[in-house]
Protein backbone atom coordinates (compact mmCIF):
# COMPACT_ATOMS: atom_id res chain seq x y z
CA UNK A 1 0.00 0.00 0.00
CA UNK A 2 2.91 2.27 0.64
CA UNK A 3 3.88 1.90 -3.05
CA UNK A 4 0.46 3.16 -4.21
CA UNK A 5 0.80 6.22 -2.02
CA UNK A 6 4.22 6.98 -3.51
CA UNK A 7 2.81 6.75 -7.05
CA UNK A 8 -0.01 9.15 -6.18
CA UNK A 9 2.43 11.59 -4.62
CA UNK A 10 4.69 11.34 -7.69
CA UNK A 11 1.78 12.12 -9.99
CA UNK A 12 0.84 15.13 -7.86
CA UNK A 13 4.41 16.43 -7.88
CA UNK A 14 5.15 15.70 -11.56
CA UNK A 15 5.03 18.94 -13.49
CA UNK A 16 3.95 19.07 -17.10
CA UNK A 17 4.30 21.84 -19.64
CA UNK A 18 1.58 24.38 -19.19
CA UNK A 19 -1.05 24.51 -21.96
CA UNK A 20 0.05 28.04 -22.91
CA UNK A 21 3.68 27.02 -23.44
CA UNK A 22 2.61 23.87 -25.32
CA UNK A 23 0.47 25.98 -27.65
CA UNK A 24 3.31 28.44 -28.25
CA UNK A 25 5.71 25.58 -29.03
CA UNK A 26 3.28 24.08 -31.57
CA UNK A 27 2.81 27.47 -33.26
CA UNK A 28 6.60 27.99 -33.40
CA UNK A 29 7.15 24.55 -34.93
CA UNK A 30 4.42 25.18 -37.52
CA UNK A 31 5.91 28.55 -38.48
CA UNK A 32 9.42 27.10 -38.86
CA UNK A 33 8.09 24.20 -40.95
CA UNK A 34 6.17 26.57 -43.22
CA UNK A 35 9.24 28.82 -43.67
CA UNK A 36 11.40 25.84 -44.62
CA UNK A 37 8.76 24.67 -47.10
CA UNK A 38 8.46 28.18 -48.56
CA UNK A 39 12.24 28.48 -48.98
CA UNK A 40 12.43 25.09 -50.69
CA UNK A 41 9.55 25.87 -53.09
CA UNK A 42 10.96 29.29 -54.01
CA UNK A 43 14.38 27.80 -54.64
CA UNK A 44 12.85 25.15 -56.86
CA UNK A 45 10.75 27.70 -58.74
CA UNK A 46 13.77 29.94 -59.38
CA UNK A 47 15.76 26.97 -60.70
CA UNK A 48 13.03 25.85 -63.10
CA UNK A 49 12.12 29.33 -64.35
CA UNK A 50 15.73 30.28 -65.01
CA UNK A 51 15.82 28.22 -68.20
CA UNK A 52 12.20 28.72 -69.21
CA UNK A 53 11.94 29.96 -72.74
CA UNK A 54 15.31 28.61 -73.86
CA UNK A 55 15.18 25.72 -76.31
CA UNK A 56 16.93 24.54 -79.44
CA UNK A 57 15.90 21.86 -81.86
CA UNK A 58 17.99 19.97 -84.38
CA UNK A 59 16.06 20.24 -87.65
CA UNK A 60 18.24 17.94 -89.74
CA UNK A 61 21.70 16.39 -90.03
CA UNK A 62 23.65 15.54 -93.16
CA UNK A 63 26.88 13.57 -93.55
CA UNK A 64 29.67 14.18 -96.06
CA UNK A 65 32.04 11.20 -96.25
CA UNK A 66 34.85 13.46 -97.47
CA UNK A 67 36.47 14.36 -94.17
CA UNK A 68 33.68 12.72 -92.13
CA UNK A 69 31.90 16.06 -91.82
CA UNK A 70 28.47 16.35 -90.21
CA UNK A 71 26.34 19.39 -90.98
CA UNK A 72 23.68 20.14 -88.39
CA UNK A 73 20.83 22.63 -88.77
CA UNK A 74 19.80 23.91 -85.34
CA UNK A 75 16.82 26.21 -84.76
CA UNK A 76 16.21 28.38 -81.70
CA UNK A 77 12.61 27.46 -80.83
CA UNK A 78 12.66 29.26 -77.47
CA UNK A 79 11.67 32.75 -76.39
CA UNK A 80 15.15 34.24 -75.98
CA UNK A 81 18.50 34.42 -77.73
CA UNK A 82 21.08 31.67 -77.12
CA UNK A 83 24.86 31.78 -77.17
CA UNK A 84 27.25 29.06 -78.24
CA UNK A 85 30.59 28.44 -76.58
CA UNK A 86 33.68 29.20 -78.59
CA UNK A 87 35.05 25.73 -77.76
CA UNK A 88 32.88 22.60 -77.67
CA UNK A 89 29.27 22.94 -78.74
CA UNK A 90 28.86 19.88 -80.99
CA UNK A 91 29.32 16.30 -79.86
CA UNK A 92 29.30 13.13 -81.97
CA UNK A 93 28.69 9.86 -80.10
CA UNK A 94 29.61 11.56 -76.83
CA UNK A 95 32.94 12.97 -77.99
CA UNK A 96 33.68 16.52 -79.04
CA UNK A 97 33.63 16.94 -82.80
CA UNK A 98 36.78 18.34 -84.35
CA UNK A 99 36.89 21.44 -86.57
CA UNK A 100 33.60 22.72 -85.15
CA UNK A 101 32.33 25.81 -86.94
CA UNK A 102 29.11 27.76 -87.09
CA UNK A 103 28.77 28.41 -90.80
CA UNK A 104 25.74 30.72 -90.72
CA UNK A 105 22.74 31.95 -88.77
CA UNK A 106 24.47 33.53 -85.76
CA UNK A 107 25.86 36.95 -84.94
CA UNK A 108 28.51 38.33 -82.60
CA UNK A 109 31.19 36.79 -80.46
CA UNK A 110 30.27 34.48 -78.78
CA UNK A 111 27.99 33.27 -81.53
CA UNK A 112 24.41 34.29 -80.67
CA UNK A 113 21.40 32.56 -82.22
CA UNK A 114 18.34 34.82 -82.18
CA UNK A 115 14.95 33.32 -81.42
CA UNK A 116 13.37 31.76 -84.47
CA UNK A 117 16.64 31.68 -86.44
CA UNK A 118 18.43 28.58 -87.70
CA UNK A 119 22.19 28.05 -87.52
CA UNK A 120 24.30 25.77 -89.67
CA UNK A 121 26.93 23.96 -87.61
CA UNK A 122 29.63 21.68 -89.01
CA UNK A 123 32.02 19.34 -87.30
CA UNK A 124 33.95 16.20 -88.13
CA UNK A 125 34.59 12.92 -86.35
CA UNK A 126 37.30 10.79 -87.94
CA UNK A 127 37.19 7.90 -85.46
CA UNK A 128 33.92 6.41 -86.75
CA UNK A 129 33.95 2.84 -88.04
CA UNK A 130 33.04 2.15 -91.64
CA UNK A 131 29.57 0.80 -92.39
CA UNK A 132 26.03 1.62 -91.39
CA UNK A 133 25.82 2.81 -87.80
CA UNK A 134 23.75 4.94 -85.48
CA UNK A 135 25.34 8.28 -84.77
CA UNK A 136 24.21 10.54 -81.93
CA UNK A 137 24.68 14.26 -82.51
CA UNK A 138 24.32 16.67 -79.59
CA UNK A 139 24.47 20.46 -79.77
CA UNK A 140 24.79 22.52 -76.57
CA UNK A 141 24.69 26.21 -75.72
CA UNK A 142 26.67 28.11 -73.09
CA UNK A 143 23.88 27.89 -70.51
CA UNK A 144 23.42 24.14 -70.92
CA UNK A 145 20.44 24.11 -73.26
CA UNK A 146 20.88 21.22 -75.66
CA UNK A 147 19.26 19.14 -78.37
CA UNK A 148 20.20 15.62 -79.37
CA UNK A 149 19.33 13.39 -82.30
CA UNK A 150 20.29 9.85 -83.28
CA UNK A 151 20.33 8.87 -86.96
CA UNK A 152 21.82 6.11 -89.07
CA UNK A 153 24.53 7.01 -91.54
CA UNK A 154 26.66 4.98 -93.91
CA UNK A 155 30.19 5.81 -92.83
CA UNK A 156 32.91 5.30 -95.44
Amino acid sequence: MNFGKKVRNFRKNARAISPVIATLLMIAIAVVASLVTYAWVMGYMNFTTEKTGKAIQIQSVSYNPTGDVFTVYVQNVGDSDLQFSTANFMFVNGGGATAQTIASGTTGNPATLAKGNTATITGSMASLLAGVQSVTIKVTTMDGTFSQITQQFTIQ
